[in-house]
């Protein structure tokens, strides 16, 4: 399961790009193998948020705002180091993150289209004795920036906690409490409270892999700590994750549901009450470098 990757959405693909035909009552390893040094992971998530209703309201003053944006992030990740089933050193370059917003406010659109701040860098990621990733830039110093966003990152942690141990056969069903999700948000969400209902609903070929399909539902509520404040945040979701049977690799995320974010916040000296609601979109994709 991939970022942010971390969540997952519901989908039917039809057409060409992948059949039924391993059989269903088949057991399978979902934890799959373990990492190996070298291998490289090339990924794709896009995130995205359409027609949020944002009330915002500061200096007694309440302003009702339209707001959409798509997250895009696009990288490469290779295993530098393994400690058993766990990467520990990672190298991490960062081809795209993109941020396209537009929000509307009394019938007037404000667009602001801008490169993330890790944008075209990269990342030596090392995880220490404590399980804690440190992450930094390779031939240059961040900026205060980066810094915070380099601090907000996780590694590839180990997601055996995700899936159950030993082989199982479709139909077969758990659930995963949201601390486990920790991985997933990294620092961007913490407090993570709340439990996903995952089941594993049958297995399929994406363009020749064979792939375990994986339903999870449920609410996950945690924090987002800004610069500006902290914000409550609700995320209730649905999803699918074609896992790779061979590899253990998502090869593909979907996910959907509401987003809720709600909490007081300071803006240029200004404090305001924000609270924002609607519905939100994960694609991500990933494979294996040749």
């Amino acid at each position: 399961m991939r970022a942010i990757k971390w969540a997952m959405g519901l989908a039917i693909l039809v057409g060409a790009s992948f059949h039924i035909s391993a059989r269903q009552d088949e057991a399978v390893d979902l934890r799959g193998p373990a990492p190996k040094k070298g291998e490289v992971t090339v990924s794709k998530t896009v995130f995205k948020i359409k027609n949020a209703d944002v009330k915002l309201t500061a200096a007694g003053m309440t302003f009702d705002v339209k707001q959409s944006m798509t997250a895009t992030e696009e990288d490469e990740v290779k295993v530098l180091t393994v400690d058993g089933r766990q990467a520990t050193k990672v190298q991490t370059k960062i081809t795209v993150e993109k941020i396209e917003a537009v929000t509307t406010l009394g019938g007037n659109d404000m667009n602001e289209n801008k490169d993330g701040d890790l944008h075209g860098e990269v990342i030596i990621s090392e995880r220490g004795k404590d399980g804690k990733w440190k992450h930094s830039l390779v031939d240059t110093k961040p900026t205060d920036k980066q810094k915070k966003q380099l601090d907000k990152r996780v590694g590839p942690e180990n997601e055996d906690d995700l899936y159950p141990e030993g082989k199982v056969q479709v139909g077969h069903t758990w659930t995963v409490d949201a601390s486990a999700l920790q991985r997933v948000f990294g620092g961007s969400i913490t407090e993570l409270k709340g439990k996903l209902k995952m089941k594993f609903v049958k297995i399929e070929e994406v363009n020749g892999e064979r792939c375990a399909v994986i339903e999870a539902a449920g609410i996950i509520k945690g924090v987002a700590k800004e610069d500006e404040g902290n914000l409550d945040v609700e995320l209730d979701m649905k999803g699918l994750t074609w896992r790779s049977v061979k590899t253990g690799l998502d090869i593909k995320d979907k996910a959907s549901g509401k987003l809720k974010m709600s909490g007081k916040i300071e803006m240029d000296g200004v404090k305001a009450e924000i609270a924002l609601e609607g519905p939100f979109t994960i694609d991500s994709t990933s494979k294996y470098k040749e």
